[in-house]
């Protein structure tokens, strides 16, 4: 491995679009050059990935970084295929996990490098690989999902681009693919752009038309700048919260009460789900109209809700 150095908040080498994290760790372990000027995408997907899931990454990393586009991942298998690719480890930088990345974690620190908020001798753990994801979403211009369960590890990443304003893209699938579930909620619900190959992963960049000396230039902020504006007037999409609640729709309605002696009482309902008109029997019958509404978030999908 070559060299590694610690980089605290305030450091030359300290990233700064980590400062986009809420939370942004106080330091972190750098291995190589992390000298990439242009954008970035993160690829991320399955752990167990299928054949034909490897084949896309592979074939979309290497489309973007012929376009002067960097990919980031978490080591994951296909991503380094040319270009500048760098890697967000949930290890310390001395370790290899799983070892059979060796080569590929070698061939990615000589490229534009590694990360990690561990120092050496910490230990690995389940939660350690999942913080790792708001870092490689804050380091990234946008987050694209290949593959993935519905309860996939790779929508810690989604979440974390969500919470940052990152623009999230999702391959399709066939639906019959298990492996295409993720994938294939988010574009149901709206909250990811459909990734067909590289020319829509660079719209969703807010990359039109270009080409790897355009897109890596520093010429290309304001252009990049002024697609991602295009984009999002385009789309008009809301923002949407990582936690949906369950109503799809809300109704406010209003009632009145009229016991047994004719006097009206008047009031009004919570927020209630879709239904109509209501009436309940007995002597103090309630009358129900709808008196306004309003629509909340999308339902929950599978994956969604912690």
């Amino acid at each position: 491995m070559g060299h590694t150095r610690a980089a605290a908040r305030g450091d030359a080498e300290y990233p700064p679009r980590l400062a986009a994290l809420l939370r942004p760790p106080e330091r972190v372990f750098l291995e190589g050059p992390w000298d990439h000027d242009g954008p970035s995408v993160a690829i991320v997907g399955a752990r167990s990935a299928t054949g034909d899931g490897l084949d896309v990454a592979r074939e979309l990393a290497a489309a973007l970084a012929g376009r002067g586009v960097a990919v980031l991942s978490g080591l994951a298998r296909g991503i380094d295929a040319g270009g500048r690719t760098g890697a967000v480890l949930g290890t310390p930088l001395g370790r290899v996990y799983p070892r059979a990345h060796r080569a590929l974690q070698e061939r990615v620190a000589r490229s534009l490098g590694l990360l990690s908020e561990l120092p050496a001798g910490a230990a690995a753990t389940k939660s350690t690989f999942a913080t790792r994801n708001r870092l490689l979403a804050a380091l990234s211009d946008a987050v694209i999902l290949v593959q993935g369960r519905a309860t996939s590890g790779a929508l810690n990443t989604v979440r974390a681009a969500f919470h940052l304003g990152r623009p999230v893209g999702a391959v399709p699938w066939d639906p019959r693919e298990e492996y295409g579930e993720a994938p294939l909620a988010l574009l149901r619900s709206g909250r990811a752009e459909l990734i067909r190959g590289a020319d829509d992963a660079m719209e969703l960049l807010g990359i039109f038309g270009a080409t790897g000396a355009t897109a890596a230039s520093g010429g290309s902020v304001a252009r990049r700048e002024a697609g991602v504006a295009a984009r999002d007037r385009a789309h008009s999409r809301p923002a949407f919260p990582i936690r949906a609640p369950r109503s799809t729709v809300g109704i406010r309605c209003s009632w009145t009460r009229r016991g047994s002696g004719g006097a009206a009482r008047a009031g009004s309902s919570p927020s209630t789900s879709l239904g109509g008109a209501r009436s309940s029997s007995g002597s103090g019958a309630r009358a129900w109209s709808i008196s306004s509404w309003r629509r909340a978030a999308y339902p929950p999908l599978p994956g969604f809700t912690r």
